[in-house]
């Protein structure tokens, strides 16, 4: 089994049929987005056995270890525990380059008893917040929401709105994390459609909420809807609803049969939005951290 640091556009190809065989929860969207950004890039590993890759690993911006693995890999024990050594020392490098809080932490499917095993046993601690899967068919009615008197709903104008978009999302979350290199990196991978980009907009021209629609498969049958936000100027009017059945009805008519979309158990807003439009609870993430020092 050999490890590298360098891959190329094969590599990456690998890694999203990886992904796809073993029907990973992280979804290929996802990937696509963060494999772009060269923060993560500069921790991605790859693991080969016969010049095949058998596993792959990457820490991102937030210090979370994302990776994935050949469930049937005869050395499977032993390539997991090299994964996350090797997502240990990358945490300690940051540490060493920004003083920062000092825990590397890691995500799995609550029915995965395996990786939970795993990751117990190499040290990482649960915590209380999960990350909450809704889904919704598409073949029930859909009711469109109304809008506010003067607001509009239109999907984004392009690369040049990336600035707006990232204030907006940021004023949303009360964060920091979206960026403008990981906003273009959404609008740049293969599965974007720029008209399920959506915005509204106030009476006055200034961005009031969003919701990223597209697609979670190649047959584009499962759609998303991830992630939401109104900026709190705008709260308690509806806009929220409003963009989202718009996501909605857009998908439906692209052909798509479900909608999902994802939240945090502590975003009781995002969780009251979903079950009013229809989606019900299927799937729950647990979050685990490991001190590093």
């Amino acid at each position: 089994m050999e490890s590298s640091i360098l891959f190329d556009d094969n590599d990456v190809q690998a890694m999203r049929e990886l992904m796809g065989r073993i029907a990973s929860r992280s979804t290929i969207v996802d990937f696509d987005e963060q494999i772009l950004l060269s923060s993560t890039r500069e921790t991605t590993r790859i693991w080969k056995q016969d010049n095949k890759i058998v596993g792959f690993a990457f820490m991102d911006e937030y210090n979370n270890l994302w990776f994935d693995t050949e469930t049937e890999f005869p050395l499977l024990d032993e390539l997991e525990t090299e994964i996350i050594e090797w997502g240990v020392l990358c945490r300690k490098r940051r540490i060493v380059e920004i003083s920062a809080d000092t825990t590397l932490d890691c995500t799995c499917n609550a029915d995965n008893s395996r990786r939970i095993s795993t990751l117990e046993k190499h040290g990482f601690i649960l915590e209380p917040v999960r990350s909450l899967q809704y889904s919704r068919p598409l073949n029930k009615q859909i009711a469109e929401q109304p809008l506010p008197a003067g607001f509009s709903i239109r999907c984004v104008k392009g690369r040049d709105e990336a600035w707006q978009l990232v204030a907006l999302h940021r004023a949303a979350f009360g964060t920091n994390n979206m960026t403008i290199e990981y906003r273009l990196a959404m609008m740049s991978t293969p599965q974007y459609i720029q008209e399920m980009d959506l915005v509204a907009v106030a009476p006055n021209n200034e961005l009031a909420a969003f919701c990223v629609c597209g697609f979670d498969d190649p047959e584009k049958k499962i759609g998303t809807t991830d992630p939401i936000g109104t900026h709190p100027s705008y709260l308690g009017i509806g806009l929220g609803k409003a963009i989202t059945s718009a996501g909605l009805i857009a998908l439906k008519n692209a052909g798509a049969n479900t909608a999902r979309l994802g939240t945090s158990s502590e975003n009781i807003a995002m969780q009251r939005l979903a079950i009013a439009l229809g989606f019900v609870c299927v799937s729950e993430k647990l979050w685990f951290s490991k001190a590093v020092s």
